[in-house]
C-alpha cells in the first residue's frame, strides 16, 4: 500500500520553481499538491493512529493510571500512618496513665508500709519503756528491801550490844560513833555478798 503510494507521488510532476525563488515558493498554492497532501495524509492517518498515537496514547493512559493508583496507594498509606499514629499515641497515654497509676500506688504502699513500722516501732519502744520500769521498780523494791534488812540488822546489832553493856551518856555517844564507824565498813562488805 505504501508503495504505490510512494509511486504514485513519484509520478507527479514537481513544481516548478518560480524565477524569484527563495521561500515564497513554498507558500503559492497549487492544486495538484493539495490534493496529494489530502489524500497522503488521509491514507496515512488511520496508519499512523494505529502505529504511533495509538501506543502513545495506551502509555499515556497507563502512566496516568499507575499515577492515580499512587496517589491512592499514598493517600491509603497516609490514613493507615494517621491510624497507627493515634494508635501510637493511644498507647503511650494508656501507659503513662498505667506507669501514673503504678507510683500512685507504689507510693501509697511505701505510706502504708512507713506507718505500720513507725507503730510497730512505738510498739515495741512502749514495751521496751514498760520493761524498764518494771526492772527499775523490782530494782528499787529490792534496795528497798535490802535497806530495810540493813536497817533491821543494824538494829539487832545495836539492841545486842546496848543489852550486854550497862553505859553512861558519855559511853552511849562512844558506842553508837565506834558502831557506826564499823556498820559502815561492815554493811558495804554485807551488801557486796547479798549481790
Amino acid at each position: 500500500m505504501f508503495a504505490a503510494l510512494a509511486a504514485a507521488l513519484a509520478s507527479l510532476p514537481l513544481p516548478q520553481e518560480p524565477e524569484g525563488g527563495g521561500l515564497s515558493a513554498l507558500l503559492d498554492f497549487h492544486k495538484g499538491a493539495t490534493l496529494w497532501t489530502w489524500i497522503a495524509f488521509l491514507v496515512a492517518a488511520p496508519v499512523m493512529w494505529k502505529m504511533v498515537y495509538g501506543p502513545i496514547t495506551l502509555a499515556l493512559d497507563e502512566r496516568d493510571k499507575k499515577v492515580e493508583d499512587a496517589i491512592a496507594a499514598a493517600d491509603v498509606a497516609r490514613k493507615e500512618a494517621e491510624q497507627r499514629m493515634a494508635e501510637a499515641k493511644a498507647e503511650l497515654d494508656k501507659a503513662r496513665a498505667e506507669g501514673k497509676r503504678m507510683v500512685e500506688e507504689a507510693v501509697g504502699r511505701a505510706e502504708r508500709q512507713a506507718q505500720e513500722a513507725m507503730r510497730v516501732a512505738d510498739e515495741r519502744a512502749k514495751q521496751e519503756l514498760q520493761k524498764a520500769r518494771e526492772a527499775i521498780a523490782a530494782e528499787k523494791q529490792k534496795a528497798l528491801l535490802e535497806i530495810r534488812q540493813y536497817a533491821v540488822e543494824l538494829t539487832i546489832a545495836a539492841t545486842e550490844k546496848l543489852l550486854q553493856q550497862d553505859v553512861d551518856d558519855e559511853a552511849h555517844r562512844r558506842m553508837v560513833r565506834d558502831f557506826v564507824a564499823n556498820s559502815g565498813a561492815t554493811g558495804a562488805a554485807a551488801a557486796g555478798e547479798r549481790r
